[in-house]
């Protein structure tokens, strides 16, 4: 073998050995990224289901929101109580009714029927197509979505919706036909899935899968592998990936299956894998491809460089191609460099004009009449804008702690792409401790994170915020006020990965900045708007105790000049006189002002339950009259009303008893009737119940004959007297230095000298002082608690007693051990 064949044998052994190498280094490298591209093409497959399993429960949703709505009209309500009252006489309570569902039917296409029962389920209303009675499956206490039936070969839905008064009890049911048309091309809809893509819709019924719908509108026939794919779904609220094996006459498919919430539905979606890993398959050839034209490549390149150089020819060549290549390298670097340059160049240029852009933008906020004047909702949604349009983000979000720094609530949540402003739910800082970890530690006020799924700051939000938001990057600053952060402001990059600049983070360094002004504005605005209210108060505080004093001073002078009981009795008469008019109109008013109110708190109910996102004007105005606050407030100030209403017709009353306006005809009675009818009156005071061990009435009746009297006022003397002695009993229980037994009672009667009658009514109560008993019967002293007593029960007893009757009135009382009143008065009025 002479040297020439021994070059050719080693340049053959080199190249082949240096492709051999290449090609199993490229086959080694290529494996873990088959791999990956088959777990991206099977997460695309399960991200699709996602999408329509989402929209299939907006669906329902909107389905729910739109019986809801029908069922809460009042005036349809209404006119059903009236019906359930009176089903005989209420023909124009149905045809009401049936105008005012009409109305709720026309106002949207999906709503294709509706039929309305009364409390006993029997159908008053029946609007547009009939619901089959073997649909209605009544009675309902809850919402409830039926499976979709066919009518008229048509697929529809039922929604059994309760109807529920304002005093929470159901009054009737209302079934709703809604079309399924949406449905079906949310089902049916395969835009970008592939050609061998198949959608199911279906549930479990009676232990057997139903097929509602599919995208090839399968209804009958259906594979093995989809209905246990359903089944599963279905039974046990599962979701994930399964592989139907292939057979002899097929590849094999990928079944992507999820359950749907409100409803016992599945959701499943077929591809042949043929299919789903066409893309895969396609890149691994081209990279196969490139692979193996490189190794020929540098085989090649190997072969030339082993060639033996045969004379000093080959060798200059060789030399000269040397420096040759060397001098293009060299011209290369100075191209690169040039480049470079251009480049740094001309982002400099871009970075100017950037951050002259974004001045001016700031500078405009600053000077933003809303952020300067304290109105926060509308400064704040022209920051929130301003920020998503210059850093070109979709979201731009502003939180702020709660009291315990535990919570963020979101204040407004900016979508670029949709233009609108929401507010999303609460973020619990405690599922997140890496994130909360990171807040707490914040350097330089930022968190800055361009991959947001794989950072481990922020990939804690990947399966709840992330992926169902297709957020990809996110560039969180602190808001801070007199040196404590009190939220965030986050922007957030989607459908792709953002890699964030300087100028990026001080832009939004400088717009945290500008929120917290805005805050503080709004704060100072909100405690001005405080000071002046509470100025505005003291003033009419001062008003009215002056306006007070005066009444008082001038009440004070009256009464000077009154000396004799029968000018008191006069003004006493015409002060009764006119203010019972008009406390009888506010008194029957009450009642009627508390049913609409409460009528209308229960429409603002629905409302904020409907509609949690309102507009943000009325937002501001429920915030400005503190309409939560409102609500509670003003059923009581209507409870006070009718209290305080009810109190001065009783003094009224009294008033009318002392001045004599009321005076009852002469009649002859049997007394212990009278006194059995005020005890039974008063019984319910004699039971026992928390701090009162109970009363005893004990009754000594003598044989008394008919009495004429007042029979009427005698009846008020026995309730005054009777009632003070339940007062003082009950007092009695509840002090625990003059604690006593079982309260009693004790009402004698007994026929004396000189044709009289004598009642005695005495009680184990706490007794009282001579000086209390000796102003007992003077009119207006009281010896209750404000509001408890009106001084005049007493008053007017002597005076039925001593005027009316021609009697006495006595009263024995010793302190601890009682009272006693002696009530005389003959059997003939003379």
């Amino acid at each position: 073998m002479n040297s020439k064949q021994l070059q050719r044998l080693l340049i053959f052994y080199s190249a082949v050995g240096i492709f051999t190498i290449s090609v199993l280094l490229a086959i080694i490298s290529i494996l873990p990224l088959y791999k990956q591209l088959r777990k991206n093409a099977e997460s695309n497959l399960k991200l699709a289901l996602r999408a329509r399993t989402v929209a299939v429960e907006e669906f329902l949703f909107r389905a729910k929101d739109i019986a809801a709505q029908i069922a809460s009209r009042t005036q349809a309500r209404r006119e059903l109580e009236s019906y359930n009252r009176n089903p005989n006489y209420s023909d124009a309570a149905v045809y009401k009714m049936a105008d005012y569902l009409k109305d709720a039917f026309n106002q949207t296409e999906d709503v294709v029927g509706i039929s309305r029962f009364g409390r006993d389920n029997q159908l008053v209303v029946e609007l547009g197509l009939p619901i089959p009675q073997e649909h209605w499956q009544l009675p309902i206490k809850k919402v409830k979505i039926s499976n979709p039936i066919r009518l008229k070969n048509e697929s529809y839905l039922i929604i059994s919706q309760p109807i529920i008064n304002s005093k929470k009890q159901q009054v009737g049911t209302d079934l709703v036909l809604f079309k399924t048309k949406s449905l079906e091309k949310i089902v049916t809809n395969n835009t970008g899935l592939g050609q061998s893509v198949e959608v199911f819709l279906g549930t479990l019924e009676k232990q057997e899968v139903k097929l509602f719908l599919s995208s090839k509108n399968e209804r009958e026939s259906l594979s093995e592998s989809i209905a246990k794919v359903l089944e599963k779904t279905v039974v046990s609220q599962e979701n994930g990936l399964i592989v139907v094996k292939p057979n002899l006459w097929s590849y094999g498919q990928k079944v992507a299956f999820e359950p749907v919430s409100q409803v016992n539905w599945g959701l499943a979606i077929a591809i042949k894998r043929q299919e789903l890993y066409a893309p895969v398959n396609r890149q691994l050839i081209t990279i196969g491809t490139v692979i193996i034209v490189l190794s020929l490549l540098g085989t090649g390149g190997m072969v030339i460089l082993l060639r033996p150089l045969a004379g000093q020819v080959i060798i200059q060549t060789d030399e000269l191609e040397q420096q040759l290549e060397e001098k293009k390298q060299a011209l290369d670097e100075l191209n690169y460099t040039q480049q470079q340059l251009l480049l740094e160049i001309r982002q400099r240029k871009q970075s100017q004009t950037r951050l002259q852009n974004d001045n001016k933008i700031l500078i405009e906020l600053a000077q933003n009449r809303a952020v300067n004047q304290g109105d926060l909702l509308t400064g704040i949604q022209a920051i929130t804008e301003a920020t998503a349009k210059i850093l070109e983000v979709e979201r731009v979000g502003i939180w702020l702690y709660d009291d315990s720094k535990t919570y963020l609530k979101s204040l407004d949540l900016y979508q670029h792409k949709l233009n609108e402003h929401i507010r999303e739910v609460n973020l619990n800082l405690k599922d997140y401790p890496n994130y909360l970890q990171a807040v707490s530690s914040l350097k330089d006020n930022i968190i800055t994170a361009n991959d947001a799924r794989n950072d481990p700051k922020t990939k804690e939000f990947l399966d709840n915020y992330l992926q169902p938001l297709n957020i990809f990057s996110m560039l969180d600053a602190g808001i801070w006020i007199g040196g404590e952060m009190v939220g965030l402001i986050c922007i957030e990059k989607c459908s792709q990965i953002k890699y964030w600049t300087i100028e990026d983070e001080f832009f939004v360094r400088s717009i945290a900045n500008i929120v917290s002004l805005a805050i503080e504005a709004s704060d100072r605005k909100l405690a001005e708007s405080a000071l002046r209210e509470s100025e505005a108060q003291l003033r009419a505080q001062k008003q009215e105790l002056e306006q007070t004093l005066e009444e008082l001073k001038w009440t004070q002078a009256q009464m000077i000049q009154s000396e004799k009981m029968s000018s008191l009795g006069q003004m006493v008469a015409g002060v009764a006189h006119e203010i019972n008019n008009p406390v009888n109109f506010i008194h029957g008013n009450v009642v009627y002002a508390t049913d609409y109110t409460q009528d209308l708190l229960n429409l603002l109910q629905l409302y904020q339950n409907h509609y949690p996102y309102p507009h943000p004007e009325i937002e501001k105005e429920i915030e400005a009259i503190e309409l939560n606050f409102l609500q509670e407030d003003f059923k009581k100030v209507l409870k006070s009303m009718q209290i305080g209403t009810e109190r001065i017709l009783e003094i009224v009353k009294s008033l009318r008893n002392f001045s004599r306006l009321d005076e009852a005809e002469i009649k002859e009675v049997d007394l212990h009737e009278g006194i059995d009818s005020t005890l039974m009156i008063l019984q319910n005071r004699f039971k026992p119940k928390p701090g009162s061990l109970g009363i005893e009435v004990i009754k000594e009746y003598g044989q008394l004959p008919n009495i004429k009297c007042y029979v009427g006022q005698l009846n008020q003397v026995f309730m005054n007297i009777i009632g003070n002695a339940i007062d003082a009993i009950e007092d009695a229980q509840s002090d625990r230095e003059k604690q006593c037994d079982t309260g009693c009672i004790r009402i004698k009667t007994q026929v004396i000298e000189d044709n009289r009658v004598q009642i005695l009514i005495a009680d184990n109560g706490g007794g009282m002082s001579d000086k209390v008993r000796s102003n007992l019967f003077d009119p207006f002293f009281t010896t209750k608690p404000i509001g408890k007593g009106t001084g005049l029960g007493l008053s007017i007893s002597y005076q039925i007693i001593v005027e009316k009757h021609q009697g006495k009135l006595e009263c024995n009382s010793q302190i601890g051990k009682g009272t006693e009143f002696i009530i005389t008065i003959p059997i003939e009025l003379s």
